[in-house]
């Protein structure tokens, strides 16, 4: 039996369409924010990395003016470098 072919109306055209537009839209977000999130991912790396050398340059510097000047602090407003009590 062969069925006959039943043309849609307008309005249903129109909703179909709308929904397989939207349904495109849509993806070609998801697409274009999983690219962001990739971006991010390799950005966060670079500047983890960094931290760590920056981590191991100040361990280094604060190794070398222990060295040098023994244990205390540093107080970068006054410039000045104050010992421990075990260093006087």
């Amino acid at each position: 039996i062969k069925m006959d072919k039943i043309k849609l109306t307008e309005d249903e055209i129109k909703d179909l369409t709308e929904v397989r537009t939207n349904f495109q839209k849509t993806t070609l977000i998801i697409g274009e924010t999983e690219i962001g999130i990739i971006n991010l991912k390799g950005r966060k790396e670079d500047l983890i990395a960094s931290l760590r050398k920056l981590d191991e340059k100040q361990s280094e510097l604060a190794k070398k003016l222990e060295d040098k000047y023994g244990k205390g602090s540093i107080s970068l407003d006054t410039n000045e470098f104050t010992p421990t009590e075990d260093d006087k």
